[in-house]
């Protein structure tokens, strides 16, 4: 049995995602190098997010996209009877703060976001 060498952090953090960006969860992810988005056992409106992402926790956000123009997105398949777990798109840790916005009108939710180093 091996034993760990390095010992990666974390964090939870219970994020709000609505339509609006205004009252969405600001992530800061500039320590960061991973994150999943933990939806559970729940339905929702919600069939997308979208990243949004700022260079500070109190700037302008912006919709993210990739160098090829693709908005960054999560495409979600919320199940009654089983939890999901979706990563961050990459892109999404070139900037210090995101935040996770449901492109479908009257879906709000809260999910559970694992950020780790």
């Amino acid at each position: 049995m091996s034993q760990v060498k390095i010992k990666r952090l974390f964090r939870v953090v219970d994020v709000s995602v609505t339509t609006s960006t205004a009252s969405a969860t600001t992530l800061r992810t500039d320590d960061m190098a991973g994150a999943a988005v933990l939806i559970g056992t729940q339905n929702t409106n919600a069939a997308t997010l979208h990243v949004f992402g700022s260079n500070s926790d109190s700037g302008t956000f912006g919709k993210l996209y990739d160098s090829a123009g693709s908005v960054q997105s999560i495409t979600l398949a919320p199940s009654s009877t089983e939890g999901r777990v979706y990563s961050l798109p990459d892109a999404a840790y070139a900037l210090p703060y995101v935040k996770l916005v449901a492109a479908t009108t009257n879906a709000n939710a809260t999910y559970t976001v694992i950020l780790k180093s």
